[in-house]
Formats: structure tokens, sequence, C-alpha cells
């Protein structure tokens, strides 16, 4: 019989409210979440309310020390996630982190207006993937488990991709995929010193996700071993800094970028030869382009995250559907739209948790692992690399066995 999951969350803002309304939506195991951990003692008190959580932790080392929680879910932002990751596995809980696992955030020290403009990305490549490293031995001394919160692993439209290419017996030699849309409006993500990257890290890190996955699976079916990935090249620009957008009134776009891209695409190359083509931008108006395509020897499937058309609406007028939520980043809602009947479970997140109590309930390792999320790491990085040097890059000393 497996284990009753008590869980914990640190962090009290929106991906903490979208985990716990994810956590309402779980079957199949025994759990409860039974702490929420944040600074902000208002926010906190709220969202416990909301969701009749129990214990209520405005220190980390309260939480930590709470001898009843098994599983640490991290909602907090990018570059508070390595800390909390090893002081989490020194504690010997397992924990929830969501992308990405780590990232560069500056030197040591570095004063808040750190500017990485200029900033050699091979030492951002090493410094992060040492940190990853770090990561991996902490996690293996204390034994605890990582379960890499990359929810298009579990979409059901990526999963559905991945049966048919199984069922098929394809080799996949190509995968195309994108996440875009008109910008984040968090002030975090114009700096790399509070975001790590831009489109790249931010948005890209779901479809390199995906796509690193779906060659994990193909090469597990056909040798036992994934096909892991093997060389990287990319570019970066600033798209909203062209002359003639920024004489531009009014402006649909997020705008801003102080040092970070707000477009990337990149090719990924896998041991076996096969590539991967994916793009992040923060540039694409008309809500959020989530979608990957695996062209295979036997079948070309598409996976539309968003938007799909499992529900579509028409309104003259915005005003009429001014009560209900329609879908993420969409600027309005007149004319077509493409309405989220249940956007949590599409994206993925319901089913990603569920993995992952699971996976903590059973002492098996989840779907999405510390590989994983060491792999997208190397591949971001590396991209960032390949941008500033032209070149493209071998990655497979920085992947670990």
């Amino acid at each position: 019989m497996s284990k009753h999951i008590k869980i914990g969350i640190v962090g009290s803002g929106y991906a903490a409210h979208f985990h716990l309304a994810s956590y309402q939506k779980i079957y199949g195991h025994s759990f409860e979440v039974l702490a929420l951990c944040g600074r902000n003692v208002d926010a906190v008190k709220t969202l416990a309310d909301q969701f009749s959580v129990k214990r209520r932790y405005t220190n980390i080392d309260n939480l930590l020390n709470d001898h009843e929680i098994d599983l640490v879910d991290i909602c907090v932002p990018n570059y508070l996630h390595a800390d909390l990751v090893m002081q989490c596995a020194k504690h010997g809980k397992h924990l929830i982190c969501e992308k990405p696992l780590t990232g560069f955030f500056g030197l040591q020290g570095a004063a808040d207006d750190w500017s990485a403009k200029g900033f050699p990305r091979m030492e951002m490549l090493e410094t992060v993937m040492a940190q990853g490293r770090r990561i991996r031995t902490e996690l293996q001394k204390s034994g605890t488990i990582l379960c890499y919160a990359e929810n298009w692993v579990y979409a059901p439209p990526i999963a559905k991709l991945n049966r048919l290419m199984a069922a098929s017996g394809s080799s996949i030699l190509r995968i195309d995929g994108e996440e875009s849309h008109s910008g984040s409006h968090g002030l975090y993500s114009r700096r790399w010193r509070t975001a790590g990257g831009g489109s790249l890290l931010r948005l890209g890190t779901h479809p390199i996700g995906a796509a690193i996955y779906l060659k994990y699976e193909e090469g597990r079916r056909r040798t036992g071993k994934p096909i892991r990935p093997a060389a990287v090249q990319a570019q970066v620009a600033n798209l909203t800094e062209i002359a003639s957008f920024q004489a531009e009134e009014p402006k649909h776009l997020v705008t801003g970028w102080v040092d970070v891209e707000d477009w990337a695409n990149l090719v990924l190359t896998f041991e076996d030869d096969s590539v991967a083509q994916l793009t992040a931008s923060d540039t694409r108006m008309g809500g959020i382009s989530n979608y990957l395509t695996a062209i295979g020897s036997r079948a070309i499937v598409t996976a539309n995250i968003t938007p799909n058309n499992a529900c579509q609406a028409y309104t003259p007028d915005g005003r009429y559907f001014a009560t209900e939520y329609l879908v993420e980043k969409v600027e309005t809602k007149e004319g077509w739209s493409f309405p989220a009947p249940d956007e949590d479970a599409v994206t993925g997140y319901q089913e990603e948790l569920r993995d992952f109590v699971g996976a903590v309930a059973s002492g098996q390792l989840p779907k999405s692992d510390l590989m994983l999320a060491t792999d997208v790491l190397a591949v971001v990085y590396a991209g960032y690399v390949s941008a500033q040097q032209g070149v493209r890059l071998d990655i497979s000393r920085y992947l670990e066995p």
C-alpha cells in the first residue's frame, strides 16, 4: 500500500495558486497539502484560507523542520530555486521544482543592476552545470527524489503524440515546436539578474523539455536507453528594438527588455542525428502559441496545446464575455476565440502533480526527473553560447550519465 503523502508549498503567488487548484483535481493517491510557506503574511493567509491549508509558515526553516512534511513544492522565482532545492535535500524532503531547476543570475555578490550585456555565455554555462552537479550530489546523498515540473511532458496532446509515435514504431526524424506570446508583464522577466535569461529560458524550456523527453522515450522503446541531446546551434534577438517598431504607437507587445532577448530559435541535434527546431518569443500577439510537431518515419503528429479548437467562440463585443475567462495572454475577447475548457488539464498540470505524488508515495522516479532538468539547462545555456559565439556547440561533456 502506498504512503499517505503530506505536502508543503513554498510560495504564495501565481504558481502556488495554480498548483493548489490542480491538487484539488488529483485522483488515485492518498495525500494532503498540509502547509504553505511565504514571506508575505497576508498572501499566505489568503491562499491558505482559500484552499483550507492548515499550517502557515513565514520562515522556510519552520517548514523544513516540520517532520510530517514528505514533499516540498517549490513555487518561487527562478533565482531562488537552487538554494531551496539544496535545503530540501539536506532536510531529507522530496521536492517538486518549477522550471528551470537553476540558472545564471550574475556572479555571487553581484549588484541588483548587474547586466548580462557582453558577459561571456560560456562562463554562464559552466557555472550552471556545476550547480547542477552539486544538486545531483546532494540528492544522491539524501536519497530524495526531485520532480522537475515540466508540464509539457504531461500535457494530454503531448502524451497522445508520444503514444502515436510508439504505436506506429516511427523513428522521430524531426521535431518542430514553439512557445510564444506577447510578453511577460512581470518586471522580473526584463532582467537577467532575476530571470536567468530571456525568451529562450523562460519560454523555450517547455518545447525543449518536451522534445528531449520524446527522444528519451523513443530510445527507451528501441534499446532501453534514452536518446540524449548532442549539439546545439542557436540565434537570439531583440525584435522590439527594431526602429520601425520603436516608432509605432500604440504598442501591443511588452517592451523594456533590459539585457535579455525577446526572441530565440534553437536547433538541437540528438545522439541519433535527428533534430529539433524550437522557437521561443515574447513578440507574438493573439494569445499563447504552444505546439509541438513530431515528424516520424511512419507518422506525423502535431500536439496543439494552446490554442486548440476544443471550444470556439465568437462575440462582436468583448464586454459580453467580461465575466468569463477565455485563455491566457489573449489581448481581446472580441471576434473569434478559442476558450480553454480546462486550461490546467490541457497544459498538463494535474497529470504532472499526480505523477509526482505517486512517485514519492511509491519511491519511483517521475517521468520528468533530474536528468531532464539538467539536460534542458545544458541545451538552453549552450544555446546562449552558440548565439554569442556564432558556433554549433557539442554538449555531450555537460550531460551527466
